[in-house]
């Protein structure tokens, strides 16, 4: 079985380049900069780790939830 897992923004590291805004494949994006701030629909975002692997910060990470 899979752990379910949540994508966990992390401010003080993040450039707001839009690196994870771009690579994420859902054509509604699940994570989007909004005045330099990630913004994450947890709604849309099936922890795929695109975000996670593209950013050049490394600003994004999973939570592992109980």
């Amino acid at each position: 079985m899979a752990e379910d897992k949540k994508l966990v923004w992390q401010e003080n590291i993040c450039a707001g380049c839009g690196t994870c805004e771009r690579s994420c494949p859902k054509e509604l994006r699940a994570i989007v900069i909004t005045e330099g701030k990630a913004v994450i629909d947890y709604n849309l975002c099936d922890a795929c780790g695109i975000c996670i692997k593209d950013c050049p910060v490394k600003a994004l990470s999973f939570e592992v939830l109980a």
